[in-house]
């Protein structure tokens, strides 16, 4: 079959090269329909059913834009979450979804589209950089996810909102946690950069046989993208790599 993927706002959901999220996918799928919604369109999910959904990083004053445009549509959200349809929101994106965006320095603290409870606070002095490598469901034990956080915000969610992976190395939504970004169903959050999917191949296959179970996932450039991605597993994998701000801290 051939695949729908909406990629919202892109005029302001630009940053850290992620968008090469969704050009990767193109590549591998070059029958795919890519639809890119700006921010005075209506939204593709709003009447149709895409079969991924993505938003990448945005400036603060884009989160707070995105917001405004989504919240409308939260109940559509809601339905084609439970309903199994395929998101994947990636860095700061998954804020946009929480219950509130709190930013002293720049002074706001804004209610998000409360698609889940969490909660992000900015700190636009306090930019954590670090990595993160940890495993998901998706692939198997000896392929885990690697990528690379630099953000001004850290969130806060209670234990039941599942996370996207647990961190072996690196922290998770904040600092004093190893639970990275949000799961529920096929919706993907993560606070992750890199791009994901293009430092990813093994999770990029599982991805693309959720979206086509039909149809052999093919990769493109795989054996480029395997053979850069073993070369990074290696360099995780050097303790001499890791700093000690990348860990977990108790509270």
């Amino acid at each position: 079959m051939s695949l729908t993927i909406e990629m919202l706002f892109p005029e302001v959901a630009n940053l850290h090269g992620d968008n090469a999220n969704i050009a990767y996918l193109a590549q591998c799928r070059p029958d795919a329909r890519i639809v890119r919604t700006g921010l005075t369109d209506t939204p593709e999910f709003v009447s149709g059913r895409p079969d991924l959904v993505y938003l990448g990083p945005l400036t603060e004053q884009g989160q707070l834009k995105a917001i405004q445009r989504l919240k409308p549509h939260r109940k559509r959200i809601d339905d084609l979450i439970e309903s199994g349809t395929s998101f994947l929101f990636t860095h700061n994106a998954l804020e946009v979804f929480g219950t509130r965006i709190r930013n002293d320095e720049m002074g706001y603290d804004e209610p998000g589209v409360g698609v889940f409870q969490l909660e992000a606070t900015l700190k636009m002095f306090g930019r954590y950089n670090g990595k993160v490598i940890g495993r998901v469901p998706e692939v198997a034990v000896d392929a885990p996810v690697v990528g690379y956080k630099s953000q001004f915000s850290m969130v806060t969610a209670s234990d039941e909102v599942p996370g996207f992976l647990t961190a072996d190395r690196g922290i998770g939504r904040n600092t004093t946690t190893a639970v990275e970004g949000v799961r529920r169903n096929n919706f993907i959050g993560t606070s992750l950069i890199g791009p994901l999917l293009v430092m990813n191949p093994h999770f990029t296959r599982a991805l693309l046989g959720r979206l086509d179970p039909d149809s052999e996932p093919v990769l493109a450039h795989e054996r480029l993208a395997v053979q850069a991605y073993e070369a990074r597993l290696t360099d995780f994998g050097d303790d001499r790599r890791w700093h000690p701000f990348e860990r977990v801290q108790s509270r």
